[in-house]
């Protein structure tokens, strides 16, 4: 059974745009037009799985506005904001835990690999699983069906779970690769509006004691004596 990382078992008690401004603040002016020139030029970066993709960032940001400070240390500096603004409840650790006592256990998530893995350190959750993958390591992400099967290469299972919070890149595109999914809509999606999740929930929290889910996923999430 995998999960999702960003938006199902980790959240984020600040917005991007003020973890931005808060690591630019102190060598220069943050403006709107830097910010929506990093977002750009970051998630070009990750999109197309580069190296060093908040470094590439901040050189945007530099051309942008003065600053004090060089696009390596800027990105070092938010990067650490960023962890440290992640939130993981006590309820998606007891998700992960119950789950790695019955079945193996991995996370699937897209992004930067140092960051991702930053992130997982930092609350414990690498402990947790039996793997780890994250996209721009190997250079294809979500959706592309070559992560998953990658993914399903790396546990030894007769069927796979994915339990993630983006319809398009963790239902409809790990469908294709054969998982059964769970989708974490955040309580704002009609069960119609998602109909190729095998289940719904709108916390993964709501896992271990969601009445809803078909009998087919119940087991992986039962609680354990």
């Amino acid at each position: 059974m995998y999960f999702d990382l960003d938006g199902t078992l980790c959240t984020y008690d600040e917005s991007f745009e003020s973890l931005f401004r808060r690591a630019v603040s102190p060598h220069g002016t943050p403006t709107d037009a830097a910010y929506e020139a990093y977002v750009e030029r970051l998630l070009t970066a990750l999109d197309r799985c580069e190296p060093d993709p908040y470094r590439r960032g901040f050189e945007t940001v530099t051309e942008e506005i003065d600053l004090d400070a060089t696009p390596a240390a800027l990105a070092a500096n938010y990067c650490d904001i960023e962890v440290d603004a992640t939130v993981v409840t006590a309820d998606a650790k007891r998700v992960l835990d119950t789950v790695a006592a019955t079945n193996p256990t991995g996370i699937i998530t897209n992004g930067d690999g140092e960051q991702q893995r930053a992130k997982l350190e930092f609350h414990g959750l690498d402990d947790r699983v039996d793997e780890v993958l994250v996209s721009n390591s190997h250079g294809v992400r979500k959706p592309d069906r070559e992560l998953f099967e990658l993914a399903k290469a790396r546990l030894d299972a007769d069927e796979f779970v994915y339990v993630g919070d983006s319809y398009d890149e963790d239902i409809v595109g790990v469908r294709e690769a054969g998982f059964r999914t769970v989708y974490v809509d955040g309580g704002s999606v009609a069960a119609e509006d998602a109909a190729a999740a095998d289940g719904i929930v709108s916390s993964v929290g709501e896992l271990l004691d969601d009445d809803s889910l078909p009998a087919a996923l119940e087991g992986p999430f039962a609680s354990q004596a």
